[in-house]
């Protein structure tokens, strides 16, 4: 009996007890609330918001304020400098880091307590992956993350990516069935650590990819056919080619586990005479499941997962940030899943509220099949009726629990890899680069697009006529440069490779002038009209006539 088999039958109860809470998901709601707010009822900010007087879920909603992270970033500070009992009664022993509206990152709160709820809830979509896919863990699961340590809070606790955190808390008989050992998603290279991971599981026999980005894949896949030969090389002789830069730390620690292995080398060469190159579906024939994001812009990438891989069925990660785990997906069909009422308490606010001055706030029992909205959560980690800013969509429900999809980024913001780029980065950097560059400019847009790499192209026109094509170039470079200055994230996705090289549309003169008048003359109010600097639909770029690309120069 294997481990995931094993696993089946042991959270069976666990299974039972979440599909029976379905049936009545306020009821499963309040009694997570409750649990939440009594536990940290004698915290500061339980103290100042009266949670040991609040006896139903509309108390809560009316004495606790809605609120994002720069409304709560004094007291996570205070956190980080080592002060307990502020949001919650339970010491952070590591905080997730991610991007908001400003420069500076957000660090969220992890507790041995929020750990564990998290951990009930993998387990259960774990249990769902068992029972479709049995054979998963025969062989290997190839996991690609993204490295923990970034640094420490002044009071000494780390923080650094979540996904990196998880991995490396594997508990160890689970860790056994990884292919990659932690130590290589810190090598700083990132060619180094992609020809590492491909170098360590070409040689196993993958039965389960798993990671959030789907396009973090189709990077690995393409690369296979250029170190095609070092890497049966490697295999081999056991060893990891001495050309890339690998920490001889990480070096050692890789080493230590390899065996030299003639005939999986001899099966690989096989695979190009016979094939003409490393297709990920000959040297993997055994994989039985793909786990990535699916929802959103993410469809785009899938297509390219099929051309490597084939009909392999894929299961979606689920509506998942650092602040929160908020679905658990049931099959391989959906891009989504079912509304984690027993992990966090949720809110909703129906997207087309957005510009409304009263915004209504509605429970799960009130959602609607086909309807948008922004997800606001409560959380074990000590986040309350927090934004998290992210849309998502009532796609079907599960019994009377609604099943849930992320759409996009909320307000202003874009994400095609993980960036979470806002409006906010983006009129930053564009603020220091025109004072750097001295350059003038009537216009400028940073444009999404998925189908592009994805990249962004910035959509410009420049007030200056003389400006050389070289002048151009330099705006572009300090753009990029400026934006990875502004948002940690886009530098993340942009060095891992996740996200192409922007380019730059130069627009001919008079293209907002045009755009203006067409937009005044199907009846925008002309006191109100104001053209975006980060557009997340490539739609928007039809409105203007480019008069030419210029490509970065890499």
């Amino acid at each position: 009996m294997n481990i995931v088999t094993l696993s089946f039958k042991l959270l069976e109860p666990r299974r039972r007890a979440f599909e029976m809470a379905t049936l009545d998901p306020l009821k499963a709601q309040e009694r997570v609330l409750f649990e939440y707010i009594r536990r940290n009822k004698d915290t500061e900010y339980g103290r100042r918001f009266g949670f040991c007087r609040i006896r139903s879920i509309k108390d809560y909603l009316s004495s606790v304020p809605m609120v994002d992270y720069e409304d709560i970033r004094p007291l996570v500070d205070r956190m980080a400098s080592g002060e307990n009992n502020i949001l919650t009664k339970d010491k952070p022993i590591f905080f997730g880091v991610t991007s908001g509206t400003t420069d500076k990152p957000k660090l969220i709160p992890t507790t041995k307590y929020s750990e564990a709820k998290k951990d009930d809830l993998m387990n259960l979509w774990s249990y769902y992956i068992a029972r479709d896919h049995p054979d998963v863990a025969n062989g290997k699961i190839l996991a690609i993350v993204s490295p923990i340590r970034e640094g420490v809070t002044p009071s000494g606790i780390l923080f650094g990516a979540e996904s990196g955190y998880s991995y490396k808390a594997l508990p160890g008989p689970v860790k056994k069935l990884y292919a990659i050992p932690y130590e290589v998603f810190e090598i700083e290279s990132y060619e180094a650590r992609h020809y590492t991971i491909l170098r360590l599981a070409i040689q196993a026999d993958i039965t389960d990819i798993a990671t959030l980005n789907p396009n973090a894949i189709t990077i690995l896949c393409r690369k296979i056919d250029k170190w095609k030969n070092l890497i049966i090389e490697d295999i081999e002789k056991g060893t990891v080619c001495g050309d890339f830069d690998i920490p001889s730390r990480i070096r050692r620690i890789i080493e230590k586990g390899l065996k030299a292995d003639k005939r999986r080398a001899d099966k690989l060469r096989n695979i190009i005479k016979e094939h003409g190159m490393l297709m990920p579906r000959y040297i993997w024939p055994n994989l039985k499941l793909i786990e990535c994001w699916k929802g959103g812009v993410m469809g785009i990438y899938l297509k390219e997962l099929e051309s490597y891989f084939g009909k392999v069925p894929t299961r979606d990660m689920g509506c998942v940030s650092t602040e929160a785990r908020s679905s658990i997906p049931i099959n391989d069909t959906d891009a989504g899943g079912v509304l984690a009422i027993q992990t966090n308490f949720y809110e909703f606010i129906p997207r087309e509220d957005e510009n409304s001055a009263r915004k209504r706030v509605l429970l799960c029992n009130e959602l609607e099949k086909d309807k948008e909205y922004f997800l606001v959560v409560t959380t074990a980690g000590g986040l309350y009726r927090y934004n998290i800013d992210d849309i998502i969509k009532v796609y079907d429900f599960y019994n009377k629990t609604p099943m849930i999809e992320f759409v996009q980024k909320g307000k202003g913001a874009s994400s095609l890899a993980g960036e979470k780029l806002y409006e906010s980065h983006v009129n930053a950097a564009l603020s220091n680069v025109v004072k750097m560059e001295n350059i003038s400019l009537k216009f400028f847009c940073a444009v999404a697009h998925p189908e592009e790499g994805p990249r962004y192209a910035f959509l410009v026109e420049f007030a200056n006529t003389d400006l050389s094509e070289e002048d151009k170039k330099r705006f572009l470079v300090s753009m990029e440069s400026e934006l990875r200055r502004q948002d940690r994230e886009y530098d993340y996705v942009r060095n891992a490779q996740l996200l192409k090289s922007p380019v730059l549309k130069v627009l001919r003169d008079g293209a907002l002038e045009d755009y203006r008048r067409r937009r005044i003359s199907e009846g925008g109010q002309e006191a109100q009209l104001k053209a975006p600097h980060l557009a997340a639909n490539t739609a928007f770029e039809h409105n203007f006539s480019v008069e030419k690309i210029i490509p970065f120069p890499d």
